[in-house]
């Protein structure tokens, strides 16, 4: 099951299923993105096999330049639950897929980047270095659940407190 209201932050196991329902967003995505959609990518802790998770799937969605975004039907996006959101990313936009519109029940985090720049790469290398790499997975894995336990009701915190050690395993792709 996915989704969790604002500002929760909650981890379960990790679930084989979390594969499959990306399959289904991706082929809905691009009914609705496009051409705009270069390519559309599974990222986050649900993209890494065998560790807990929010239980949100994370999208990566690449465009050729970040002004294509003006161009998504946003009224389409809206029927299909899913709403731009006003986080101010540089280099990023930022839609998500709600399942409760009143808990504001998150399903579905997008980011959108430009296709093969410095955030498409950085998500890319992360997930699948953690893919590669079970030991550091499950290192990330362990960071993540003593997070979760000090900041049950901040997203903010939990993600800014992640940082360094994304950012350690990013700098590996400049080796």
């Amino acid at each position: 099951m996915l989704g969790l209201n604002k500002n929760v932050v909650a981890l379960t196991r990790h679930e084989e299923g979390w594969q499959a329902l990306f399959n289904q967003e991706k082929v809905m995505l691009a009914s609705l993105l496009g051409d705009e959609a270069v390519d559309i990518q599974h990222i986050g802790s649900t993209a890494i096999r065998g560790i807990s998770a929010k239980p949100m799937l994370d999208v990566l969605i690449g465009v050729q330049n970040l002004a294509d975004v003006d161009q998504f039907d946003l009224h389409a996006l809206k029927d299909a639950d899913i709403y731009r959101l006003k986080a101010d990313v540089e280099g990023k936009v930022v839609f998500a897929k709600f399942s409760d519109l009143h808990e504001l029940t998150k399903t579905h985090v997008y980011h959108v980047v430009e296709h093969g720049g410095e955030w498409w790469n950085a998500h890319t290398f992360f997930r699948d270095y953690l893919n590669e790499h079970p030991d550091v997975a499950k290192e990330y894995e362990t960071l993540k659940l003593e997070l979760a336990q000090k900041y049950p009701a901040s997203e903010r915190d939990y993600t800014d407190a992640k940082k360094a050690f994304v950012d350690r395993i990013v700098a590996l792709s400049s080796r």
